[in-house]
Parts: C-alpha cells; sequence; structure tokens
C-alpha cells in the first residue's frame, strides 16, 4: 500500500479541491489527516488507487509524494498500539507518520508509514 503526501498552499476550499478531483476520477479516500503549519497545509492520503490520485492531484498542481505505508490490525484495547511501536522501536524502524482507519469488532486498523517498509512488514508480521 502506498501513502500519498500533499504538500500544498493553505487556503480556504484546499479539501473541496483535492477531494472533488479525486472523487470525479471515482478514487475513494480510505484515510485522510491533514494540518496546516503557517500557509502551508500537508495532507497525508490513503486511496483506493494510489498511481492514479497521484497523477491526477499533480495534474491539478498539487506537490505530491508517495511512500510505501504497512496495515496492522491490533486488539482494540489500551497499550497494543505501543506494542506494535516498542517492536518497531527496538528494531531501529523510524515511524514517519501513522494513522487510524477504523475500529471494528474489537479490532483497530492503522496504517504506518515508516523507514522501511519491508523490515516492518517482517516484524509485525502477526499483525499485518
Amino acid at each position: 500500500m502506498k501513502e500519498l503526501l500533499v504538500l500544498a498552499k493553505d487556503r480556504i476550499g484546499l479539501l473541496a479541491d483535492l477531494s472533488g478531483a479525486l472523487g470525479l476520477a471515482d478514487i475513494n479516500v480510505e484515510s485522510i489527516s491533514a494540518d496546516t503549519m503557517g500557509d502551508r497545509a500537508v495532507i497525508h492520503l490513503v486511496v483506493s488507487d494510489d498511481k492514479r490520485g497521484k497523477e491526477i492531484l499533480e495534474k491539478k498542481g498539487f506537490i505530491v509524494m508517495s511512500s510505501d505505508a504497512i496495515v496492522v490490525k491490533v486488539i482494540d484495547r489500551p497499550g497494543e498500539l505501543a506494542k506494535v511501536a516498542k517492536i518497531l522501536a527496538d528494531a531501529k524502524v523510524s515511524v514517519k507518520n501513522v494513522q487510524l482507519l477504523t475500529k471494528e469488532g474489537g479490532l483497530a486498523l492503522f496504517v504506518f508509514r515508516v523507514d522501511n517498509a519491508d523490515k516492518a512488514t517482517k516484524l509485525l508480521k502477526d499483525y499485518v
């Protein structure tokens, strides 16, 4: 899975323009997180078609970077996310971004963007 990182000048209507462009292309937003820093916006996206999503957003003038991400499934109870984070930390895998996708049926699904997705996938084989 790929996560898209979108960098843009913050403005009213930015989210509407970005999500509208994806929607018109029939690309679903699976996960989103957005922050502003001064006059800049940083948007983390997981979409149903990352390659087309990246192309479409770049054509609209957005700066888009794509990076590997892994989905991790943990039991939805206190301390479980900490177990996963400690496994990665002990193996010197740096977590660049984490987002909660959903909680359902006693489980929580997270998307992790790390500096070494292959290593993280192997370390977390019981969670992916």
